[in-house]
Order: C-alpha cells, then structure tokens, then sequence
C-alpha cells in the first residue's frame, strides 16, 4: 500500500471586515516579545473576539469600525486593558509589567537535571532494550512493514538514541503521524475485534457492543451540540449516556465490556435547553443512524476545552521534548481556527504510582495559553521502572477533577503515551467506568500512541476513542525522531505531521454553522464539484535534500502514467441531493461526515451513470464523499447548507 505524505492545512479563519487591530506585546522587564499572548476584544462588556499573539509577539484582529476594550493577559504579568477607537486600521503595541507576586518559574535544564539522575536503572535498561529507531524518511509504506529510504536526519535532530532525554531541544512540525477512524471503517474494526485483536479484548475486558446512533437537528436543520442523550433499555434503565458533538450525533453502547445483552425494548432519552424527548423503536447503527428535529431556539455555543494527559516516564523521553514542543504549537494554531471561540487548556502529566518524584502535575483550565505553555514547558521526562505507568489515575484526574466547562461545544483529552495502564481487574473496572464519565461528559478522548505501544495498548486506546465518540492517533517512523513505531492493525493510512493531524482534529470538532447558516471557512484541502486525478504509479523519485518531511514531494517518474480518473458531482453547495458521476465504474461510493465517519454509501457504480445522495436528513455542515481507486482514496467535499 501506498502512503501519501500529505501536506499542511492552512490555519486561520479570522472574519472578514473593512478594519482591524494589530501590534505587538512585549515584556517591560526583560524587553523581550511576549509569544502565545491573550488579546480579548470586548464590546460593550461582551467578548466579540479572543486572538493570541505569535511567537513574535505580533497579533492582528479584524474589526468592524466601533469603540472596543482591549484586554492583554500573559503569564505571571499584570493584565493590561485599554480603549481603542476602531476607523481605520489601528496599531497598538503593548507593554506587560512582570506580576511581583508571581513565582519564579524554575528552567527547563534545572528540571532535567533533577529528574535525570531520580531515573531508576530499570527504566534505563527498558529504554535502550526497545526495538532500534528507523531513521530514514519513506515514501512508502503500508500497515503490513515500513519500507525507509532516502536521506538521514543530523543527530542534533534526533538526539542521541539513549531514550533518556534524546531530544533535548524539539521543533514543532517535525514529528511524523497517522490517524485511524475506527468509525469510518467499522466493518474493519468488527472484523478486527472478531480476529487480530480478540485476545486483547478478553484480556481487558473492554470491548463496546451494541452501537446506536443519534443525529439531533433544530426545526432550521442546524446540528444541536452538547445535548445529553441516555440509551434506556426497559424504559427505566439507563446503560449508556454521551452528548451530541458539534455535528449533533451521539454514540452511544449497550455494553463496554463485550458481554452480549438483549437488545429489547430499547430507546433514548433527549436532553436539551430543558427540553425533553424520547425516541422509541430505535435503530441500531447496522440498520442505519436514529434521527431527532427539537423545536429550539438557535444559541451559539462558544466554548472549546482541549486537555492534554501525557505520559512523562523516562521511556518518553526520545519524543517528549518534541511533543512538547508541537503541544504549544497545536494550542496556538487552535486558538487561530476562529477567534470567536473561547478556548480553554488544561494539562495532566503523569508517571507511576510507587518511588516516583510525582504521580500526576496538573494544571487546570485556563483561557491564558501562556499559562498553558509555560506549564508545558516545565515538564521533563524521568522515572518510571516498569512498563505500565498510572494512565487511569491520569485520566480520573483529567475527566473527574478538571474543571470541564458545564456547556461546551467541544470537550478534547489527548491522551499521549507509551505504555498502557496496569492490566489489574480493579484497572478494568475503572476504566470502563472512566469511559463511560468521559462520554457523559461529553468529553472524546483522542489517544496519541508514541514510540513503544504495543498491540495491546494500540487496543485499549483504540476502544477508548470509539467509546468517547475520538479518533486513534499514532505516532510513525517516518520524522525519524525517537524509537520504533508499530504499524497500526488497518488496511492503510496517510501519514501527516503530528501537528498537522491534532489541528485537523480539532477543527472538525470545533465547526458548527451559525444561526443564519453560514459554514466557517475551515480551507480544507478539498476539491468541491470536479475531482480529477492521475494515478500514481509504482517508481517514485523521491527528493533526498529535504529535512522535512512536508518538504518531500513525489515525482511520477514514468513517460506514460496511467489515465486521468474524473468525476463530478453537483449542485455544490446543495440543499438535500448531490448527484454524481464518473468516467470509471467505482465499487463503493461512501459519504461521511468531516471526521470520516461513515454515513452511507452506494455500491457497484458504472462509469458514466449519474447516482444520487440525499443528504437532507442530515445537519447543515460538511460532508465528504470518498471512493477507492487503485488503492488510493479520492475524495471530495460536500456543503449541506438551507
């Protein structure tokens, strides 16, 4: 199988308008710029704008003419607010005077010192007994080996092998990743479950069975988030409970840990604005998606919470800094996504229970990024002994302790590890309780998988993105930064850069359509009416100067390629029916929503012939129409909108 390198997404989306605010924010004790800042624009006491300042300390918001308050908060300095008069396109550069009260932070190296020298022998033993670091770049690869060729990366890049402390310094966007979206390929992940990876299943007894779906709408056709949906069986009892995502659908399970149970009598209960709904003979997900219409008034709901619970034990330490350093970089392009949304950051590092220095730091949410990135930046890596590490306690911490927003439309725990939790039947039971609180809560857990999972921890995490409504994540060999990766159990998937993915995700989390119907401009790499194609073929000539893999660029390096795949499909943006046609007979036609989750799909098209999607029992959004051709994945987008 082949595997495409793709290439960055653009950010930002700020709103348009004829004026803006623009400047730069320094430090009045060290004159130093002050990077990841907080501007807030209020208009008369309301938040009309949340920008951050880049690592230059420059920021720009666009305005409608009006007088604004600017408000400037930064770590451990006194926030600053001042009145602007917006005519034209103003300046205003700031100055923060450092918090008197504030503690000194202490230095990254005085940190890595300390927790250097507490790492136990053992940890030290397991971190140079893992598999050797592939360090070359690919091209190629599949599910089924890593094939790497090409140039090598310097060792200042990749640190020095020992796994302790290898990346003493990091960079952001050099990490390598893929993504598997168990969702959009479910008849895999039975058929998995079913085979590969039933051992691991019994062996956790952590396994969700009996999928039902729910896609809740407004009366106008909007998606209703953050609605609470319990799955009832009997009329009176309650065997599962999640909220509607930004796309208003709910996953929801008769059981999470793989033991049969009847499915009679089996309905959902809707809550939402005070509202209450209940649906009867509902549908399981096999026989199609359960759809709801609440008579509501529009509300926009602003809120993001992103948590980041990483494992910091001496075995991260070949990919933490790095880690660390995308973190910060994730965080900021985030925020860029809309700077109407009010995002809020929480962090949960975590080791092992034991003669650990510590068991889990966490820093609760905050709206300054700064806070957020100094308390990132802090965090070393250290400690440890044996394999497993306290991934449930961290993760008790994150979704019972945090201070989650009550109303949100996006809740995000990235969970960043190595090593699964201790397999203890006390341990079973927790998690399949931390599941379910997770799902309750709203909150989809985004696994990110480094450089010593072994299969049955790339099981667990899998399980807990589908039981939380996340996606899988996965670090790859493909940077040649840290240890080796294992392939993922799939048929193929793309390989990105790490930050390029976690952006992704968050942004298909976080786009909802607002009361007039309006999509935000989320510039995907997407075509949207006519998809043409070559077909690569076999011989690749790959460029052996770049030092990144976004730099790399594949070369056909054939006279005569294979022929060019054309399709349409139209009207786009369409209010219900996408028709579709191709100049190649096509297997299955899939439609999914942005995450890739799948929806429906069309089988055995023939060239030439028009076939139809009727997309309007659906929320207004994007969607994705998908197809596989010459073991290549074609896609394009699709606007629902009324």
């Amino acid at each position: 199988m082949r595997l495409i390198i793709t290439f960055c997404l653009i950010l930002g989306s700020f709103s348009l308008a004829a004026q803006s605010i623009s400047g730069n924010l320094n430090s009045a004790a060290t004159e130093d710029v002050l990077g990841y800042g907080n501007v807030d624009i209020y208009q008369n006491d309301k938040l009309v704008a949340s920008v951050l300042t880049d690592k230059a300390g420059n920021f720009t918001v666009a305005l409608d003419t009006g007088t604004y308050q600017c408000v400037i908060n930064y770590a451990d300095h006194l926030p600053v607010k001042k009145e602007i008069r917006v005519e034209s396109d103003e300046v205003a550069d700031f100055t923060l005077e450092r918090d008197p009260s504030a503690p000194v932070a202490p230095k990254w190296e005085e940190i890595e010192s300390i927790e250097m020298n507490s790492v136990a022998v053992s940890d030290r033993e397991y971190s140079t007994r893992r598999a050797p670091r592939l360090r070359g770049r690919t091209e190629k690869s599949s599910a089924l080996g890593w094939h790497g060729y090409g140039s090598y990366a310097s060792e200042s890049d990749m640190g020095s092998g020992s796994g302790l402390g290898e990346a003493m310094s990091g960079r952001s966007g050099a990490l390598t990743a893929g993504e598997i979206n168990d969702y959009s390929k479910w008849k895999m992940w039975q058929d998995l479950t079913d085979s590969e990876l039933k051992s691991h299943a019994d062996a956790w007894k952590i396994a969700p069975k009996g999928r039902y779906t729910l896609e809740l709408r407004s009366q106008s056709g909007l998606p209703l988030a953050d609605a609470l949906v319990r799955l009832m069986v009997n009329r009176s009892k309650e065997v599962y409970a999640a909220r509607t995502d930004n796309t208003g659908k709910a996953e929801l399970w008769l059981t999470t840990t793989g033991e049969e149970v009847a499915r009679k009598d089996v309905s959902m209960e809707v809550e939402y604005q005070g509202q209450k709904e209940t649906v009867k003979n509902i549908t399981p997900f096999e026989e199609g998606v359960n759809h709801l219409m609440m008579r509501v008034e529009c509300s926009e709901m602003n809120n993001v919470d992103i948590a980041f619970v990483v494992d910091a034990t001496g075995s991260m330490g070949d990919e933490l800094n790095y880690l660390k350093e995308e973190m910060n970089d994730i965080i900021f392009k985030s925020k860029q996504i809309s700077s109407t949304l009010n995002f809020h950051f929480a962090n949960v590092f975590y080791r092992d229970k034991g003669t650990e220095e510590y068991l889990t730091r966490e820093m609760d949410f905050s709206r300054v990024l700064s806070e957020s990135v100094q308390f990132i930046n802090q965090q070393g890596a250290g400690g440890g002994g044996d394999y497993e590490e306290a991934v449930e306690v961290a993760l008790d911490k994150a979704i019972n302790k945090l201070s989650w927003n009550e109303e949100a439309r996006a809740r995000i725990l990235f969970l960043i590890l190595d090593a699964p939790p201790h397999n203890t039947t006390e341990n079973q039971t927790k998690l399949n309780k931390l599941i379910r609180e997770a799902a309750k809560k709203g909150i989809r857990i985004v696994p990110v998988g480094a450089s010593g999972i072994n299969k049955s921890t790339e099981y667990l995490m899998r399980t807990m993105a589908i039981a939380t409504n996340g996606t899988y994540t996965f670090l790859t060999n493909h940077s040649g930064i840290g240890n080796s990766h294992i392939e993922p159990s799939t048929d193929e998937y793309e390989v990105e850069t790490f930050n390029d993915i976690l952006v992704r995700i968050v942004k298909s989390y976080t786009y909802m359509p607002d009361c007039e119907q309006n999509i935000p401009d989320l510039e995907l790499d997407y075509p949207d009416s006519l998809v043409s194609s070559i077909t690569p073929v076999d011989t690749l000539d790959t460029d052996t100067t770049a030092t990144n893999p976004r730099d790399t660029i594949d070369v056909v390096n054939n006279p005569n390629p294979r022929p060019e795949v054309k399709w349409s499909y139209y009207p786009n943006p369409t209010n219900g029916i996408i028709n579709v046609k191709a100049d190649t007979d096509i297997e299955e036609l899939f439609l999914t929503d942005l995450t890739g989750k799948l929806l429906q799909s069309i089988k055995k098209l023939e060239k030439d012939r028009v076939y139809q999607f009727d997309l309007s029992q659906y929320v207004t959004g994007i969607y994705l129409i998908r197809y596989q051709h010459d073991d290549k994945w074609i896609s394009g987008k699709v606007v629902l909108q009324r």
